[in-house]
């Protein structure tokens, strides 16, 4: 190869991916830029696995030359085009990930959390009635929201491990599932010499995978917590200590019983390890997309499932529901007949005709060299397959579907009543795909541009499955369309809705907390008037004071009265005309943006308590910050610091746990503990703890610590960088009553 056609090859290969990175310099900083680059992250990482190393594998064998008429040699457009559409099919197959496969793992995950939970409850003292009453969970915010902050953040520490720990677990269940092969029939040689049951199932086994590692997740995240106390961490912390200690001895044991007996199948394998750490690493840079509205569905169900006895379906307009779903079917097969006839046929011929079977043939990894053209049109077949058959009518219907729930108060009915219509359609995508496929690339070069320029043609290798995996595999194929749909609707149904939270006393002992969210359009009268649903009136942030001003009076005194968040009972005259005419007074309101109506999405109760004191403490027992809330109840904060050093020690001596001192009761009073790298908070309470006031305290250590990050690395001892109204003002934030 001439020095020339090696810096082409290298300049031409990278051309796609230096285009896709020239957004990034004018996005950088956006929220828009930050999603952005992870969805270039994942493209990147699929361009080497897909465009890269297969080429590495192939060094020793002869490269297909892909025919192109001396006359078109030269012709740089058409070679530009041939890359650019090799590109289309890559980028095609990438988002098939994020569109199709990623939503069955976030979906079906948080149903394995309400599995894990339930064992938990189960477990606990007391019957799982009573227990499941004192569940309580963190929403504060809607899944965009969550989003938004997750991606600005833009911490990988959680991600990090759990790619570690897929990257630990990935050579048991590599080799396990080999054995699985065995067991099926299929022998070493049909692995080497270009089987792909076990690379196509590797999918299945990633997806199966990360279900089970995400569902753990989400008792971490969503902050469940019983009785106060969160428990989805420790579950977390130990799932994760068990598999690492017991993953990575049998991991290298694996990986040597494996290279043993599979001798001439090792660059096979080498490539099927990257492309699960791939799968891994797109996973884990869509996890906090994703994750908002998982946990949104997790604490529904727990929600459903502590109310299902005594909440009645509200069917108030599922009709809605059943036009939308004949609208689907309707839509659907107009497309296809449209696509069929004006897009598919004119490119790629009649289905079974000399001219689509020449396509498919120029695709096969066994055809050697294949004319170019025939491959520029095998990518366009690939990119139609993915994008027309697969992605645009999940749109449609998953367009569909969030539409239609805005017409009803039940979600779940809504989804219910349009399940049929997904599981229809679903089959016709599962049994109309044709044969299974694994995509690969092989070494060709092709003399358009008037030398050699070598890459990899996109090249199909037919996936065989026999029956035992096809079983194992039938609860992700047949389904995946399925959840996709409602995973992608409810996070469009929830795209623009805004969270409330409002605590609102139900008896002397008991607080009822509601998190709402605001409405798809204003309630009709008899609505508004029987307020069964319990709205909420709130003003819109960022209303501004001069627009109010120049309102009639009775407008300024309702905009005065909603500083803070009020339910609409508080506020509705007495007086029927007086009420009406508050109604379309709220109308006027709401249209012009000026407030918003909520109304509740989930509630639990829990128990108030009197906060007393709160200290922060070094971690070798010196006092750092200290706030009381009553100020008839003083304590010394030196002998409290001393308290708890010799406390913690003391336990630690005689237990010898390696657990932390979580709380500590002494009659009436509670004292309960959170830990940083180098502080640990201490709030004393009145009353039995829960989540109102573990949360706050768990989340004031962490900024507290983030602040003051550079002062407590080396800490003298001085207390007067932390005496400021800034500590003060945090505490008064974060502990506020709703």
């Amino acid at each position: 190869m001439e020095p020339i056609e090696i810096v082409f090859m290298i300049i031409f290969n990278a051309l796609p991916i230096i285009i896709l990175a020239i957004p990034l310099f004018f996005i950088w900083k956006k929220t828009i830029g930050k999603l952005y680059l992870r969805i270039f992250l994942g493209i990147t990482v699929f361009y080497i696995i897909y465009w890269i190393l297969p080429m590495i594998f192939q060094v020793g064998e002869t490269p297909d030359e892909l025919g192109v008429p001396p006359a078109e040699e030269g012709n740089i457009a058409y070679g530009v085009a041939y890359i650019f559409t090799h590109l289309g099919s890559l980028i095609a197959q990438f988002f098939s990930y994020p569109i199709i496969t990623l939503p069955f793992i976030f979906l079906v995950a948080p149903f394995i959390s309400i599995i894990f939970l339930w064992n938990k409850l189960r477990k606990e003292e007391g019957s799982l009635k009573s227990n499941l009453e004192q569940i309580s969970y963190e929403i504060k915010e809607s899944p965009l929201e969550r989003t938004k902050k997750a991606l600005i953040r833009n911490n990988w520490s959680r991600e990090k491990q759990i790619l570690k720990l897929m990257i630990v677990l990935l050579p048991i269940s590599l080799y396990l599932m080999q054995v699985i092969l065995q067991i099926s029939g299929l022998s070493e040689e049909s692995l080497t010499t270009g089987g792909t049951s076990l690379g196509w199932f590797l999918e299945i086994l990633f997806v199966y995978l990360a279900i089970f590692i995400f569902s753990i997740e989400i008792l971490f995240s969503s902050q469940v917590a019983l009785k106060g106390r969160f428990f989805g961490e420790k579950i977390r912390e130990q799932t994760y200590k068990s598999l690492y200690t017991i993953g990575t001895p049998m991991s290298i044991f694996s990986i040597i019983l494996f290279a043993l007996l599979y001798k001439g199948s090792i660059a096979i394998i080498i490539y099927f390890f990257a492309y699960f750490i791939m799968a891994s690493v797109i996973f884990i840079l869509f996890l906090d997309i994703f994750e908002p509205i998982s946990i949104l569905v997790f604490v529904k169900l727990i929600d459903w499932w502590k109310n299902r006895k005594t909440r009645k379906v509200n069917t108030q307009n599922f009709y809605y529901m059943l036009i939308f779903g004949a609208l689907a079917l309707v839509s659907y097969f107009i497309l296809n007949l449209v696509l069929t006839n004006f897009v598919y046929t004119p490119l790629f011929g009649v289905p079974g005709s000399p001219e689509e079977l020449a396509i498919y043939a120029a695709g096969e990894y066994t055809l050697s060299n294949p004319d170019l053209y025939l491959i520029l049109q095998f990518d366009l077949l690939i990119i139609y397959g993915i994008l027309i058959t697969e992605i645009i009518p999940a749109i449609i219907l998953i367009l569909i579907l969030a539409y239609g729930l805005k017409f009803l108060k039940s979600k779940g009915l809504g989804i219910s009543i349009y399940l049929p219509v997904i599981i229809t359609l679903s089959i016709l995508l599962v049994f109309t795909s044709g044969d299974l496929y694994w995509l690969t690339g092989k070494t060709s070069f092709t003399r358009v541009f008037g030398l050699n320029f070598y890459t990899l043609r996109t090249a199909s290798l037919e996936a065989y499955l026999p029956d035992f995996l096809s079983i194992l595999a039938a609860p992700y194929v047949h389904t995946r369309y399925i959840f996709n749909i409602i995973l992608w609707s409810l996070m469009i149904f929830y795209l623009k809705k805004e969270f409330r939270i409002k605590n609102i006393p139900i008896e002397q002992d008991q607080v009822k907390k509601i998190i709402y969210s605001t409405i798809n359009d204003f309630p009709i009268y008899d609505d508004y008037a029987e307020n069964k649903d319990g709205y909420l009136i709130s003003r819109r942030e960022g209303v501004e004071l001069e627009y109010i001003e120049q309102e009639r009076e009775e407008i300024k005194v309702i905009m005065k009265l909603l500083e803070s968040d009020k339910l609409l009972e508080e506020v509705k005259p007495v007086d029927e005309i007086e009420r009406k005419r508050f109604y379309f007074t709220l109308r006027y309101l709401y249209k012009n943006n000026l407030i918003n109506i909520l109304m509740p999405e989930l509630s639990y109760l829990f128990e108030p308590v009197e906060k007393q004191g709160l200290y922060i403490i070094y971690d070798d027992g010196r006092g750092v910050y200290n706030y009381t809330f009553q100020k008839d109840v003083e304590q010394d904060p030196g002998l409290i610091s001393g308290m708890f050093s010799a406390i913690t020690s003391f336990i630690k001596e005689m237990t010898k746990s390696t657990e932390v001192l979580k709380k500590i009761d002494h009659g009436d009073i509670t004292i309960l503990l959170e830990y940083g790298n180098r502080i640990f908070g201490a709030l004393f309470i009145k009353g039995n703890q829960t989540t109102e006031v573990r949360t706050p305290l768990k989340e004031f250590v962490k900024k507290f610590e983030t602040q003051y990050l550079d002062v407590l690395k080396n800490w003298t001892g001085s207390l007067s960088p932390f005496k400021n109204e800034v500590n003060d003002k945090l505490v008064d934030d974060i502990f506020k009553e709703e």
